[in-house]
Parts: structure tokens; C-alpha cells; sequence
């Protein structure tokens, strides 16, 4: 079945009763843009009809909230919302006055929507000009969609789900509108009661903000709202942390311009690697991580205001601050219940973050040299482009008077000596069978299975990768000298 024919059968099952497309589908179609998700709002029966038109249509159904009459079915190529009127709401412009905010507050008749529907590879497109046909606007949504503002229905409406205070700056940063000044003025009051909400929810805002590509701006004002804060009260100790010398900005407003500058550079990573394919691959290859990323580049100081000290000459130091803040971003991972894997990611990255910046020095002198290099990929694997992101931005977000010239090139030169050494040495080695198997190096040394052959194989995976050895009678010799201690003490 097509999206079309789904949706004509949603109408012939429901009989009699009223169906609208409300919401977000209308706010895209009005954008121009394909719609793959439909809300349907109904007068009553909403799960029952959900029900039959999973059975009868053969999609899958999904209870959302029963008490409030919230039913999902999903079929290959189409996710479809039942609800039902809310409230007290007797007509469909009495329930629209119950959502967020104008521009999720218009609704279309369903009956009206299938004669001109049409299926294209973005999704469901319906045209503007018939929006305007049969469009039920009782707040005047479509002319804040024009002048790009976000305007809650009112403060009472933010205060019922207090995740809408937080979709308003998701909303800013998915189509780049601003939020009305009394809407924010509402959300800067209310703030605090962000903390109400499931973590989870509270989550996945954050996250359709941080794969847009305006997440830093978003996050600046979520921190000038109260809403950041209340969700990570770790920041607060950022503000006001002063950073001399590199910086020019205090802990918080680097981290704020890190993440812009990590906007840009996922949005275009040849603005400052002029060999930029290899991060394009990583980058396509890698979607689901790309949040996790930028997640990176917000918390990479976390444990600056902790680690701050002064020596006896007045200098300012962070001492161990990456390793602190990884700590940090795995803590508030937790709390944001993240996967165990992005929670891995981003505090691996945070622990990382200064490695290419030490490896500048080796740069400078002509380096960095094979063992270098081959340690740098051992800790952070394939994802070393994302790491050099990372320094990038950091770079990018610091322009205090002792930053390096040309700091930004140097970075890119570093990456392009990691990536050809990456590409002539490490990966062969993965890739092509090892000159040593276990089964060998028991034999080279006649020992017993144990943890001396796993060293011994990466002994020689070390050995080969920078190029000390690269055949199996140097791996076999490597071995015999380098464990004969180890074997006369077993013997």
C-alpha cells in the first residue's frame, strides 16, 4: 500500500467520525516539505479506530497513553498518531487551543487533505496553495510560520508538559526561528519545572538540537532561560571561570562557541581541512554519532572549574581537567540515562581532547614520530577524525592573545600526517592476517594459554605497525628476546 491509499483507508475505517491532520504535518507542509509522520486528531474512539486500522491495514499498533487516548500505528514507510480531543474540547478549534504553540496549533480535515495528497521520496507533500484552502488556524500559526516566531498558546499550556518550554529551543534550532519575547519571558519564569520531566524526554530534545545545525546558539539560550542549568547544574560552575592566555572567554562561553564552531565544521569540514574527504566519510558513515560529537565539543572543560589552580608565578592552570571531565560527561550521561556506548564515546572523546595539541610540539620538531602516532590510534581507533573535530573547534572557540598563529593549519597538517599513517600502516595491518597467531607464540615460547600471549600478539602488531619489523621470522625473534625473562621464570 501506498501513504496515500494508508491514509485513504485510515478515512473509510473511521466511518463517520471526524479526522483532522493537525500539528506538525501542517506546519511542514506549509514549510514545503515532505511529511512522513501524521498526527490525527479525532473526536472520540482514537485507540479504538487506531486498533482496526492496524488490523485491517496491516500495520503494527502501539499503545502511547491510554488515559488520554494517544495511539501510534506504524506501517514500512509511515508513522501514524491517533488522539483524541483533549480536555473538554468539543470542536477541533477548541482542542488546538490546548497544544504548544501557534504554529503546532493548525489543523486540516483529513476528507479534504486525500484528494490532493501526493507521495514523493521526502514523503507525503501536500500543496500550499490547498493548505490554504482548508486550513483551521484559530491562532494565527501560519502568520508566525511566515515571520519565523516560536509563541506559546500560553503560559498555562507550557506549564502542563514543561518539555515544550524545551522543544521551543529545539524548534529555534531545527528551522532557525526565534522565540516571541513573552513566550520566553514564560519559560525563564517556569524553568525550573523542566526537572519534572523524564529524562528520557528531556533527552531526546536535546538531542534533535545538538544533529541541527544551529545546536550552539540553541544551547545559549537554553542556558540564559534557566532551562540548561536546571537540566545540568554542573554549568553553573562554568560561568565566570576565568581562561587566560588561549582563551578569550570564560569556561562557559568557550564551551557555548566550541559547539557553534562544531556546527560548522560537521556542516562543512573543508572550511578548515583542506583534505576534508576523510571527515565527509566519517561524517556520512557515522550519523547516529554526530550528536554525540557535539555533545564532545560542550563538555570537553567540564572539569576545568575543579581542576583550576595557580602556581607560585601567577600562572593559571587546569591540570588533569580532561580526565576529570571525562568523568563528568559519563556522570551526566547517566543522569540523562544515555546508552553505555554514547556515554563511552563522549567521555573517551572529553579524555582525548588534548592529545593532538601535545602531538603540535613533536609537529614543530619534525615529528610526531611512529610510536606517536600508532598510541594516538590505539586510544581513539577509526574515529580519529572525530577527535581532530573536536581539537578543531576547540581551537576555533579560543582566540585569546597566547594562541599560536596559524594554531588551525597546524591542527589540519597533524591530522593529514595521523591519516597517511593511518592509511600506509595501521590499517594493513588490521586488515591482512598477522604475522603471529596464538597458537605461534605458544609454540615460539612453550608456554601455556595465559596473558603473556595476548602481549606477545600485540607486541608484535606494534612492532609492525611503526615499521620495526614486517616479516615472520623478525616477529618470531621480537618474541624469543623480548620474553625470554618471562619464559625461564616459568620454567
Amino acid at each position: 500500500m501506498t501513504p496515500v491509499s494508508i491514509l485513504q483507508g485510515v478515512a473509510s475505517q473511521a466511518g463517520e467520525v471526524e479526522i483532522y491532520v493537525a500539528g506538525g504535518p501542517v506546519r511542514d507542509w506549509l514549510l514545503e516539505r515532505g511529511v512522513t509522520d501524521v498526527d490525527l486528531v479525532l473526536r472520540r474512539d482514537a485507540i479504538e479506530i487506531a486498533k482496526l486500522v492496524a488490523s485491517r491495514l496491516g500495520g503494527t499498533f502501539v499503545l502511547l497513553d491510554e488515559r488520554f487516548q494517544v495511539a501510534r500505528v506504524v506501517f514500512k514507510e509511515l508513522c501514524l498518531d491517533f488522539s483524541q480531543f483533549r480536555g473538554n474540547a468539543t470542536t477541533i478549534k477548541e482542542d488546538l487551543a490546548y497544544r504548544d504553540f501557534t504554529i503546532n496549533a493548525m489543523a486540516l480535515p483529513l476528507d479534504e487533505v486525500l484528494d490532493d495528497l501526493e507521495a514523493v521520496d521526502r514523503g507525503l507533500i501536500y500543496p500550499v496553495n490547498k493548505v490554504s484552502l482548508h486550513l483551521i488556524d484559530p491562532f494565527d500559526g501560519w502568520d508566525d510560520l511566515k515571520k519565523g516566531l516560536i509563541r506559546a498558546l500560553s503560559e498555562g499550556n507550557l506549564c502542563e508538559d514543561p518539555l515544550r518550554m524545551l522543544r521551543a529551543f529545539r524548534f529555534m534550532a531545527t528551522l532557525g526561528f526565534s522565540i516571541e519575547p513573552k513566550s520566553l519571558e514564560w519559560i525563564e519564569n517556569n524553568a525550573s519545572q523542566i526537572v519534572g520531566s523524564a529524562p528520557e524526554r528531556i533527552d531526546q530534545e536535546l538531542d534533535k538540537i545538538m544533529t541541527s545545525s544551529r545546536a550552539g546558539r540553541a544551547f545559549s539560550g537554553l542556558y540564559s532561560s534557566g532551562l540548561l542549568p536546571a537540566i545540568l547544574p554542573e554549568t553553573r560552575e562554568m560561568e565566570g571561570v576565568d581562561q587566560p592566555g588561549f582563551h578569550h572567554l570564560d569556561v562557559l562561553g568557550h564551551l557555548l562557541e566550541a559547539l557553534s564552531s562544531m556546527d560548522q565544521l560537521v556542516e562543512n569540514p573543508c572550511i578548515k581541512f583542506p583534505n576534508c574527504n576523510p571527515f565527509k566519510d566519517w561524517l556520512e558513515g557515522n550519523r547516529r554519532k554526530i550528536s554525540w560529537l557535539k555533545w564532545a565539543a560542550f563538555m570537553h572543560d567540564f572539569g576545568k572549574p575543579s581542576q583550576k589552580a595557580t602556581r607560585s608565578d601567577g600562572r593559571v592552570t587546569f591540570y588533569e581537567h580532561d580526565k576529570k571531565g571525562a568523568e563528568m560527561a559519563k556522570e551526566a550521561g547517566k543522569r540523562l540515562r544515555w546508552s553505555r556506548e554514547k556515554q563511552r564515546f563522549v567521555a573517551l572523546l572529553v579524555r582525548l581532547h588534548m592529545r593532538p595539541f601535545h602531538l603540535l610540539n613533536d609537529l614543530r620538531k619534525s615529528g610526531p614520530s611512529k610510536r606517536a602516532m600508532r598510541r594516538l590510534l590505539d586510544s581513539i581507533g577509526a574515529d580519529y577524525p572525530a577527535l581532530f573535530l573536536l581539537a578543531m573547534a576547540d581551537s576555533m572557540a579560543g582566540c585569546g592573545p597566547m594562541k599560536p598563529e596559524g594554531l588551525d593549519d597546524e591542527i589540519a597538517l597533524l591530522f593529514d600526517k595521523i591519516h597517511a599513517f593511518y592509511l600506509k600502516s595501521l590499517r594493513p595491518v588490521e586488515e591482512n592476517p598477522p604475522l603471529l597467531t596464538g597458537h605461534d607464540v605458544m609454540s615460539i615460547l612453550g608456554i601455556e594459554p595465559g596473558p603473556v600471549v595476548g602481549q606477545a600478539l600485540q607486541l608484535v602488531k606494534e612492532a609492525q605497525v611503526e615499521g620495526v619489523i614486517s616479516t615472520r621470522q623478525e616477529a618470531e625473534e621480537l618474541v624469543r628476546k623480548h620474553f625470554e625473562s618471562v619464559v625461564q621464570k616459568q620454567n
